[in-house]
């Protein structure tokens, strides 16, 4: 199949740094990557994985993992962004990456 249609898309620096780090460990392009995405869409006639809301426990698992303070709990900090989200101040991709941001 000859391809001629081209895709653009716009993605933060960060998650297309650690995909072309993660697909060129896998051997593959990220070009190549999303091609796939689009076959299985078609094939499957929607998204080939599920698609679901995070859960806090996640946020909170996340939290504890990233952090060095108070023997692997989370921060004061991080338990104030959790708090944000709780209430839904913040959505649960800002609060995963202001969590992060904490311990860098």
């Amino acid at each position: 199949m000859q391809k001629s249609s081209i895709v653009h898309t716009r993605v933060s620096p960060e998650v297309k740094e650690e995909c072309d780090y993660i697909f060129s460990k896998l051997g593959i392009t990220t070009s190549y990557a999303i091609t796939l995405f689009l076959n299985q869409v078609t094939l499957r006639k929607g998204i080939p994985f599920e698609v679901t809301l995070p859960e806090k426990e996640d946020l909170i698992s996340f939290a504890e993992n990233v952090s060095f303070v108070d023997s692997n709990k989370p921060s004061n900090k991080a338990k104030e962004i959790m708090k944000l989200y709780d209430d839904g101040i913040i959505d649960f991709e800002t609060a995963e990456f202001a969590i992060m941001r904490l311990h860098k």
